[in-house]
Formats: C-alpha cells, structure tokens, sequence
C-alpha cells in the first residue's frame, strides 16, 4: 500500500528521519505552526494514504507497515492516549479523504490541541479510532512534552 510521511519540525535534526525506510516519500516541514505544518503536508503528499510523525520518535523499519496495513477511507489510525480515551498526534495515520471530511488540522489551535480536535471531530463525523499501543514507538522526553497540566488544559478547552 504507498503512503507518505510527513513531519512537522523547528529542529535541525529530525531523529525520526532514521526510523523511516528510505523507499518512503517523506515531506520534513519545517513552516508554520505545528497544525499549518500538518495541513501543509498533507497537502504535498500524492498517495492518499497519509502518516503524520512527531520528530523526537523512533521505531523499527517494519512498524510503518503495521500502522499503514490499519488505514482505511473511514479510520483514523494513531498512538493510544490513556487521559481521554482518543489517540495522540505524536503518530497518526489516515486516508486524505478523512482528513478533508473532517476539515483539516485546525490552524486556529497553532501547536496544541490539533491532534484531539482532529480526532474528536473524526468521532463526530461517524470516523472509527484504531489505537496503537505506544510501545510500538519510543518517544524523547523533552521540556515541551506535554504533561498532565496540558491534558486537563486540553480538556477544559476542547469542552467550550
């Protein structure tokens, strides 16, 4: 099944280009707020098979396989969240026909929020959430990772 990766970064370095096979097309965008880079990526890919990847992630060259094979018009495949039951935009992965019925990434939300407002709006629209356990990819801790503070904060937001 072809599919694209896109990853939105500020960073020099992206440690998840060395996880990706090098076989897959793969947009690093590097403008714009965390939920334009999303939208803008998507937009540059040609396949309609979609995945979206943090930069601080790693994982083995098949685990693409794995989520890509869970993708279809009516699923919104990504990372398992344990708060709220949704999936995190650390990992996620749709058909762009989803990703246009739904509206895209709200740009309004900059860099938080965008990944549970996407999914919250694909569970509204009749969408399926397939979650991946978050130990099929080990994440780098850094100052920004979001904590329990940002999920109630997310919540309270998200809920107005």
């Amino acid at each position: 099944m072809a599919y694209e990766v896109v990853i939105p970064s500020i960073k020099d370095e992206v440690m998840t280009l060395n996880s990706v096979p090098e076989q897959i097309p793969t947009h690093v965008v590097r403008e714009g707020t965390l939920n334009e880079a999303r939208n803008k990526g998507v937009k540059m890919c040609e396949s309609d098979i979609v995945v979206i990847l943090d930069d601080d992630i790693s994982f083995s060259k098949s685990t693409l396989t794995d989520v890509v094979e869970l993708v279809n018009k009516n699923t919104l495949v990504g990372m398992a969240e344990s708060m709220i039951g949704l999936i995190m935009g650390r990992v996620m992965a749709f058909n762009k026909d989803l990703w246009r019925a739904v509206g895209g990434f709200d740009e309004i939300l900059r860099s938080h929020n965008g990944d549970t407002d996407f999914a919250i709006r694909a569970v509204e629209q009749g969408f399926d959430l397939q979650r991946i356990p978050q130990s099929w990819f080990d994440h780098k801790e850094h100052p920004r990772s979001v904590t329990w503070f940002d999920w109630a904060w997310r919540l309270v937001y998200l809920s107005a």
